[in-house]
């Protein structure tokens, strides 16, 4: 229907509340003529103001908390805390004011004390500027070289650093977080460039299945797949604790300084987290781990989980979208199709499990794992070496004399549990011939 130009348009509004009897929508219409204009604001305020009069606010209804009771947000920061994704605890912590206070207080007065080191080089990796070549004076006795950056930061010698402490309430909730080694995993973050990204990934996380582990331990991981969170054992936490700073020494003084090959996954925080909710009596407390994903936007979908062995390391299928199998499995694949690598690819593999392994074997670890992932979709293979914590004890050596004693029926196969010097020969070799090279021109010349 066409308007004349001397037509005013009048609308009636109802305003459309969930609660019927709060309001009576042919009660407003009767009160309110709106026209557009100037006015148009006015007479919604007057609207409301009329509501407010004619209903008494005690009558409204309450709003709902938008939020579960498990779920909890704090004015400080951005981050939602939930009791059933423990990571976002960390990620809080990680992310708050009261922290951040105390890191930066601390790397100043690091910094003050390490003469000559500079944040860029600390926070990249750069250590050649740092160290000096040993030279010979002019009575022929060689200078000592500059201490690596790492050892100018952190001088200490007390490998049982105390961890930081927080805690902080939501609601009927009471959390605590202790993050050890806080300047070390930030400057090893901030070397790797996922500092940034570290806080919010933490933020979600979900469980995850693995079929890899025995231990029965806890596996998450964050919902954007960066990152993997272990729930390790009070020994495994010793473990740690008390070989973290030759952890740290071998990252920023062997691989970011010197520049040597390895295939060492990542470990970026260990933290203790806990919470109580004296309404639900829900509590947990646990010691965990978070490293990097290997396959992270990678396409992987199958997985081997690799120690040089052949006792019991065969699995079968379990129709997962990603299989993890074994050594045997992996023998079985490659007498079919095998594995080819370039000669500066079996080189490099080589040389950092070399240097990985003898850095574990003066850790006194073992029974460790190389996981090896196929990307179908790049033709690529992702490899790394996990689960490097637990140390050789009197458990493990009386085991492996039971078994190759063969006291147990165990003398067909190689024990599985052997010194961390057998272990590092035994797994050395065998990934060694699980790869094959192939020849280039100059491999043919020799």
């Amino acid at each position: 229907m066409s308007l004349g130009k001397n037509k005013t348009l009048n609308y009636n509004i109802n305003f459309p509340f969930s609660n019927p009897c709060l309001l009576d929508n042919n009660s407003v219409s009767s009160n309110l003529d709106w026209s557009p204009g100037v006015s148009g604001k006015n007479s919604i305020m007057k609207a409301i103001t009329y509501v407010l009069a004619e209903k008494s606010i005690s009558n409204l209804l309450p709003l709902e908390y938008p939020f579960s009771p498990t779920e909890h947000i704090f004015g400080d920061s951005n981050i939602l805390v939930r009791e059933d994704e423990p990571s976002s605890i960390i990620s809080y912590m990680l992310g708050s004011t009261f922290y951040n206070e105390k890191l930066h207080r601390r790397r100043e007065l690091r910094m003050s004390n390490a003469a000559g080191v500079s944040t860029s080089n600390i926070f990249t990796g750069g250590g050649e500027k740092e160290k000096s070549e040993a030279s010979t004076n002019e009575h022929g006795n060689q200078q000592q070289e500059t201490k690596p950056f790492f050892l100018e930061m952190f001088p200490e010698t007390d490998e049982r650093e105390r961890p930081w402490k927080f805690s902080f309430k939501g609601g009927s909730t009471s959390f605590t977080c202790k993050i050890y080694f806080a300047e070390q995993f930030d400057m090893l973050r901030k070397s790797c460039g996922c500092d940034e990204i570290f806080i919010s990934s933490l933020a979600r996380c979900t469980t995850w299945d693995t079929d890899g582990g025995k231990s029965g331990s806890i596996f998450l991981k964050t919902k954007d797949e960066r990152f993997l969170i272990k729930q390790i054992s009070k020994y495994e936490m010793d473990a740690f604790l008390g070989s973290a700073n030759k952890y740290f020494l071998y990252m920023f003084n062997e691989v970011f300084d010197k520049g040597i090959p390895t295939v060492l996954c990542k470990i970026f925080g260990l933290y203790r987290i806990g919470f109580y909710n004296n309404v639900s009596g829900k509590s947990m407390k646990m010691d965990i781990l978070v490293m990097e994903n290997l396959f992270y936007e990678t396409s992987v979908k199958m997985v081997f989980d690799l120690k040089g062995s052949m006792r019991n390391r065969y699995a079968e299928k379990s129709g997962k979208d990603v299989e993890v199998f074994l050594d045997e499995n992996l023998v079985e694949v490659i007498s079919k199709t095998p594995l080819y690598m370039r000669v500066d690819t079996k080189c490099n593999l080589s040389d950092s499990l070399f240097n990985d392994t003898q850095f574990l074997l003066n850790l006194d670890v073992m029974d460790y794992s190389l996981l090896v992932g196929f990307d179908e979709e790049t033709n690529q293979i992702i490899v790394g070496i996990v689960d490097f914590i637990r140390t050789f004890t009197w458990d493990k050596k009386l085991e492996s004399w039971v078994k190759e004693s063969g006291m147990l029926g165990g003398g067909k196969k190689d024990p599985t549990i052997v010194s961390p010097k057998m272990y590092r020969r035994r797994f050395r070799s065998a990934i060694d011939l699980y790869f094959c090279m192939i020849p280039d021109f100059w491999t043919l010349c020799l």
